[in-house]
């Protein structure tokens, strides 16, 4: 018979810590953490008795295959099952509703009434906003791509209540030396020559 070797102490930590990994690891996994989920909440639900005798238990472990299978699906491009899921379920939102109104009208106490009929008018809309979705996954609606065409028109803006504007006018008939640098002619004032001295002043002109 062979006799197993004893872990030291350092091979007890490094598997220690391996299996908080993979833990770890797991419960980040969605179909994993649905899966609890569901088993939670059928906990106490009853699935009959096995051969023998045995209460029947829901298997965790075949929830994540259904829903890894479900998601690899989707994945490829099928949503059969996710329909299937929507159909089923609006079905269920309908039956809520009938039920929630018959209470409604079959009680007299107004407070009831009132909270039945909240319940049953949100099963009622939720039943459509299923139904809705459903036929978005079926016929999904066509993304529309809308040039948007840019035309600058002429627009005069009046400011007349504002005093900081500046008059930025220069009318073609001001003298460029108004402002400074802005002479036609940069050259110096030249001395008047001896030439042409026949000339002389013109005469008066008669006016009216």
């Amino acid at each position: 018979m062979a006799v197993s070797k004893k872990k030291t102490k350092a091979e007890k930590e490094k598997k220690a810590k391996m299996l908080n990994e993979l833990v770890g690891k797991r419960m980040m996994l969605s179909t994993l953490l649905n899966g609890n989920v569901i088993g939670n909440l059928h906990q106490n639900t009853n699935f009959g008795e096995n051969d023998f005798g045995e209460d029947i238990k829901m298997d965790i472990k075949a929830i994540e295959e259904v829903m890894e299978t479900v998601s690899n699906q989707v994945k490829n491009g099928d949503l059969s099952q996710l329909e299937e899921m929507l159909v089923c379920q609006s079905y269920s939102l309908q039956h809520m509703f009938m039920t929630m109104a018959s209470k409604a009208c079959s009680t007299t106490d107004a407070d009831h009434i009132e909270l039945l009929s909240k319940l049953a008018l949100k099963a009622q809309n939720q039943c459509r906003s299923t139904i809705a979705t459903l036929a978005e996954m079926k016929n999904p609606k066509r993304a529309t791509f809308i040039k948007q065409l840019n035309q600058a028109n002429q627009m005069q803006v009046n400011n007349d209540g504002s005093k900081n504007l500046k008059k930025n006018i220069k009318p073609a008939n001001e003298l460029l030396e108004k402002t400074h640098g802005e002479r036609l002619d940069t050259r110096e004032t030249q001395e008047t020559i001896g030439a042409n001295q026949v000339l002389e002043t013109v005469g008066e002109i008669n006016r009216g």
